[in-house]
């Protein structure tokens, strides 16, 4: 971390956000994830002129930055967009975004870039992010699918959704978005992000640790999705996060109730099933058994929508699990595979590779039922 001026087209924003760059004693970087955007700490002086300081986080994001801001078509900066519509800003109780305020770099329809001023929210986050809780249904998992769960229900069949302002993803480019076209493309353009070799490596492994028929079916989807997410788009959707795993996540203590799920970076948030994010929890938390998790996310789900007056009849919720799982292994192939090839040899190496080979045959079934309903 760095002491520096910003760069001219953040500080430009900062009075749209209701910061005085006069109040800024130090200005640090912080390592950003790969949905694309830059990451700003500010140290800020008390207006009142004491020497205490206070922090904030700025991000500053362009349309289609990055890997993830290319592959996911990020044309309108949907984080920002999803502030200034004020959608998010009716989340339940239970969940928490550190977004404060938004500013916009042109036309809002159009932008040229955007800012987010952040609560920092450091001290919160998951202190050991990427450490799987053990068990088949942790704690910790309980509690997060629940809160979710509060979030699915408050924005089930949401009109708001619809705004094409939004610029939430496709359902395309929902199943695709870090699946190896994109990543291969990236590549190919010259792109320097040192995941992008990793991911591409842990395609290759995940496709030949699958059998041929299975490598060639889960390939043949990938090149034409489209058919599949015409499926997938008459389900019922919500608004779904899109990338909940452990750095996206913390919790804050209770005020006057439960504790409250921290979630960041919304940049990956589409309109979609459900089942998307407890499932995105899954692949990340590669020994949590996903049947069990999808149970209790399940339950929880529906009590919350029992109260609005919906119900997911069997049918309805047998599509939206098989949507989930097939979306989870076209994006997150590469993580399952590289993680079970990471285990040491021996029969705890089996074991993982039994569940990548789980994963895969769950989704081509699912993709089938999927086409036959379609």
């Amino acid at each position: 971390m760095g002491v520096f001026p910003l760069p001219h087209e953040v500080e430009a924003l900062l009075p749209e956000l209701g910061v005085d760059s006069a109040s800024i004693s130090r200005v640090g970087t912080i390592a950003g994830g790969l949905s694309g955007g830059r990451l700003y700490r500010l140290w800020l002086r008390d207006t009142n002129g004491r020497e205490r300081e206070h922090t904030r986080v700025v991000k500053y994001c362009e349309p289609l930055e990055g890997w993830l801001g290319d592959t996911s078509g990020d044309s309108h900066v949907r984080e920002a967009q999803l502030a200034a519509s004020g959608i998010v800003a009716d989340l339940p109780p239970g969940i928490v975004t550190p977004t404060m305020a938004v500013a916009f770099r042109g036309p809002r329809a159009r932008p040229q870039a955007a800012a987010l001023l952040m609560r920092d929210l450091l001290p919160y986050l998951l202190r050991q992010p990427f450490r799987v809780p053990p068990g088949r249904l942790p704690v910790e998992a309980l509690a997060i699918i629940d809160r979710l769960a509060q979030m699915h229900a408050r924005y089930w069949s949401d009109p708001r959704l619809d705004d094409a302002l939004l610029g939430l993803m496709t359902p395309e480019r929902a199943l695709l978005v870090t699946g190896p076209r994109g990543v291969a493309a990236r590549l190919a353009a010259g792109d320097t992000l040192p995941y992008l070799a990793v991911a591409d490596a842990g395609w290759r492994d995940f496709f030949a640790l699958a059998s041929d028929a299975a490598s060639q079916r889960l390939q043949a989807i990938m090149a034409e999705p489209e058919p599949l997410a015409r499926i997938i788009n008459r389900l019922p959707r919500t608004l779904a996060h899109g990338d909940v795993w452990g750095p996206n996540l913390g919790w804050l203590p209770p005020n006057g109730g439960k504790w409250r799920l921290v979630l960041l970076d919304w940049a990956l948030t589409l309109a979609g099933p459900a089942t998307y994010d407890p499932l995105w929890l899954c692949s990340a938390w590669f020994s949590v058994d996903p049947t069990v998790v999808l149970a209790a996310y399940r339950a929880a789900l529906n009590r919350r929508l029992l109260a609005r007056g919906y119900r997911i009849d069997d049918t309805t919720w047998l599509a939206l699990a098989d949507a989930g799982y097939l979306r989870t292994v076209l994006t997150c192939g590469e993580a399952l595979a590289r993680t079970a090839l990471s285990v040491p040899a021996g029969w705890a190496r089996q074991r993982a590779l039994t569940r990548v080979h789980w994963w895969i045959a769950r989704a081509l079934r699912a993709a089938d039922r999927l086409e036959h309903v379609g």
